[in-house]
């Protein structure tokens, strides 16, 4: 397999000058199943770390079209969703019409090879997503029908239903195998009778498994193309509901929130760890606090903070600057304190 990476960038044009926005890596595999070069876009989380950690992926149907949409989603529910590495896949047309769950030539090129070669190359967690829209929604949909091992979730939003086939699948499947699939959501926007119709009946066959993960959410004010903003934010949040910590276990104390993402980690599969910016945020928090217990609580977090993470210092850092540019010279200092009592190699900084 034949691999040629290349820079996918968005040139973004000011009055005085430009740089180039790196959205994401242009990866272009040689597949046998396909018969020809298929270009994929690859996201890597922010401080990425292969040595330390694992990644869940979401693997992006028509990433040519869907990969700006979904990242900016990403970003907007940074604090709601843990890091994702996000698998843009160049496909459309007639290739992702399904055959009654069989393995067509993007079906082989998917699972055989493109799914493989993530795992080999880059740190993956046992938890993946397959994402569609439209007809690449219909695809998502037969291999949730085929109980595709490969993924843990699908999302399938607007999926084309018109001609029946996917609805035809669902009423030919035993019932009782249903509720053992992997976790299904499905959108539809206001698309007109020859698309609610079907929708309608698929959910209404599907609502009697009661043990069905799945779950459906109609957006009539959005259109076809206007949906999968909206679509791909209800399904992570979905998915990942009471991901983000409230502000009662923020506060409340580190083993409360180191409890909270542990919990985390046994429920998803792989190993969470507490954000650093929210432990910049409560390192502010305690610092400026004048609660009597506030500054074994501020030492707390920053030994947690200097442990978890080989760039934990410099986040650190980073508040006690921020503080002490701001009018909270004191709260600065005090952290400036915590790291050195903690850190004895960062001698420089610490004025030693």
């Amino acid at each position: 397999m034949r691999v040629l990476v290349l820079c996918a960038f968005l040139l973004l044009s000011y009055a005085v000058s430009a740089s180039d926005l790196i959205l994401a890596r242009q990866v272009t595999l040689e597949s046998k199943s396909l018969g020809e070069e298929r270009e994929l876009l690859i996201r890597l989380p922010d401080g990425y770390a292969p040595e330390k950690a694992t990644y869940p992926v979401l693997y992006l149907l028509h990433g040519q079209w869907d990969m700006l949409p979904a990242l900016s989603t990403l970003d907007l529910l940074a604090d709601e969703i843990p890091d994702f590495i996000v698998v843009g896949i160049q496909s459309k047309g007639p290739e992702l019409k399904p055959v009654k769950g069989e393995f067509t030539p993007f079906t082989r090129f998917l699972t055989q090879e493109l799914v493989p070669y993530i795992k080999q190359h880059y740190a993956t967690a046992p938890f993946s997503i397959l994402s569609g829209h439209s007809n690449s929604g219909r695809f998502v949909m037969d291999r949730w029908l085929a109980n595709d091992p490969q993924f843990s979730q699908f999302y399938a939003f607007s999926p084309s239903l018109d001609d029946g086939y996917i609805v035809e699948r669902v009423m030919e499947t035993s019932p009782e195998s249903l509720p053992n699939r992997a976790p299904l959501v499905i959108t539809i926007a206001s698309e007109g009778e020859h698309m609610q119709a079907p929708f309608d009946k698929l959910a209404q066959t599907l609502e009697q498994q009661p043990e069905l993960d799945f779950s459906f959410q109609k957006f009539p004010e959005q259109s076809h193309r206007t949906t999968k903003h909206p679509s791909m934010q209800f399904a992570l949040q979905t998915t990942f509901k009471g991901w983000e910590p409230s502000y009662e276990t923020k506060v409340g104390g580190l083993d409360g929130l180191t409890s909270h993402y542990s919990n985390l980690s046994k429920q998803f599969g792989f190993r969470v760890d507490v954000p650093t910016e929210t432990l910049q945020k409560l390192t502010a928090y305690y610092a400026i606090s004048e609660d009597k217990d506030a500054v074994d609580s501020l030492n707390q977090i920053i030994s947690f903070t200097l442990k978890q993470s080989e760039t934990g210092s410099d986040a650190l850092f980073e508040i006690a600057d921020y503080l002490s540019a701001n009018g909270y010279e004191e709260a600065g200092e005090s952290v400036l304190k915590g790291i050195c009592s903690e850190a004895n190699e960062l001698i420089k900084r610490c004025g030693s």
